[in-house]
């Protein structure tokens, strides 16, 4: 995210161009990076999959390596449920899909699917073709008022939050102010609510980066103010939960109707596509013909059927067994990283810092080599002089997988700091 971002209450009074956007000064400091990682032949590699994230294999040069850049935290991407499943779908319905807005006509299957999500998750589920299309779908209302009392609200942006929400920030600005938090600050979001009686905080449960939102802090304003909590759980749903409800459910474990919870079905559950947490069934029709959702791009019956081979496999003993194995790598890495300058203790996605942006395509480039994909990462992602790399662990990784690769990392972040610049 830009440090060009108007922070505070001042942020209402700013006028012109880059308030919350500044393509002139990202997009060549983003561009010169990949170029650096792009140089390294770390980008473009190209790969057959068949023994999965564990064994990947570049097809132009035949090096194996494990996968540790896959937003697939369970590994269930591959699992044979999953794949079947939509392969299964495909074959019944005899088409790729209806190609037309849902809520005029959709498959019989993706009404079943929505049945199926409020059954696992405890209440209405609005599927979509991804995560991103629900928030441009949504916080634009959202911010109008449309899905409370009809009077806009002011909307705080954590500052970490995913660019698919922050993407739409300048459309939320024409219904509504848009302030951006410090992270994880309950006293600036406390501050705010003070001040303004209607407020809604856009946020993360697992961040991209690393780091875990301060639910508790965020329930404790909730309660308080009636302040709005729209949160996207993408990197941890499925992770936790008896039916992988994840992160944000461990504390806001009823829904209402002040509150959203948002994720991606791509990433640990192993599908394709986006799904949003209801607290009330009185706006899913509504959400449903709205903006990006009432678009023609309803989910591909593909997707269903994926995602159904995944509820599936949701509701089975095996959900646990690697939900259990992902916490014992995370509880290997965390212990052993200990003192390193490590963002995401207790998550699953952790971010290792060397500084500049060269040091860190010299990470990614040499744990390549010694076998192991981890995407290096950069300003505008992070701040300046904080690159870093960023890897994944996974529930479908060994124990001795991740044992082997913490003794890689040591060695080889250890001549990266020790070497030049």
């Amino acid at each position: 995210m830009s440090d060009d971002t108007v922070t505070g209450p001042e942020a209402e009074t700013v006028m012109g161009p880059h308030r919350f956007r500044n393509n002139q000064r990202m997009v060549p400091a983003g561009e010169a990076a990949w170029k650096l990682a792009g140089d390294h032949g770390m980008l473009d590699i190209r790969v057959d999959a068949t023994n999965g994230q564990n064994r990947l294999r570049d097809v132009r040069t035949g090096h194996e390596f494990l996968n540790l850049s896959s937003c697939s935290y369970l590994g269930l991407n591959s699992h044979p449920t999953v794949v079947e499943a939509g392969v299964a779908a495909l074959r019944e319905e005899q088409i790729t899909g209806l190609a037309m807005a849902e809520f005029r006509i959709r498959l019989e299957a993706a009404h079943r699917l929505e049945e199926e999500l409020a059954g696992l998750f405890g209440g209405p589920v609005l599927p979509s073709i991804s995560c991103g299309v629900t928030s441009a779908a949504v916080l634009p209302l959202l911010a109008s008022g449309h899905l409370t009392d009809s009077e806009p609200l002011v909307m705080v942006f954590d500052r970490f939050a995913h660019f698919s929400m922050n993407f739409v920030k300048p459309v939320v600005a024409d219904e509504t102010m848009v302030l951006t938090s410090p992270h994880n600050d309950m006293q600036f979001l406390e501050d705010v609510c003070r001040k303004y009686p209607r407020v809604a905080y856009v946020c993360e449960g697992a961040y991209s980066t690393g780091g875990l939102a301060d639910l508790e802090g965020i329930k404790s304003l909730q309660e308080k103010y009636g302040m709005y909590v729209y949160l996207d759980d993408s990197h941890a749903l499925s992770t936790q939960g008896p039916n992988g409800e994840g992160y944000a459910r461990s504390v806001f474990r009823e829904l209402d109707e002040r509150t959203m919870i948002v994720a991606s079905t791509a990433k640990a559950f192993g599908s394709t596509g986006g799904i949003a947490m209801l607290g009330s069934s009185s706006v899913f029709d509504f959400l449903y013909r709205s903006g990006p959702m009432g678009w023609s791009q309803g989910m591909r019956t593909g997707a269903i059927g994926t995602t159904l081979g995944s509820i599936a496999v949701h509701r089975s003993p095996e959900l646990g067994v690697r939900q259990r194995q992902l916490a014992e790598n995370i509880a290997i890495f965390d212990r052993r990283m200990k003192g390193r300058d490590v963002r995401g203790t207790g998550s699953h996605i952790k971010f290792v810092t060397v500084g500049e942006n060269e040091k860190a395509v010299r990470l990614s480039t040499e744990l390549y080599r010694r076998g192991y994909y981890c995407s290096a990462m950069f300003f505008p992602v992070v701040p300046r002089g904080r690159a870093g790399v960023r890897l994944m662990l996974r529930g479908d990784m060994t124990t001795a997988m991740t044992e082997d690769f913490v003794t890689v990392l040591e060695d080889v972040l250890d001549d990266v700091l020790d070497g030049p610049a």
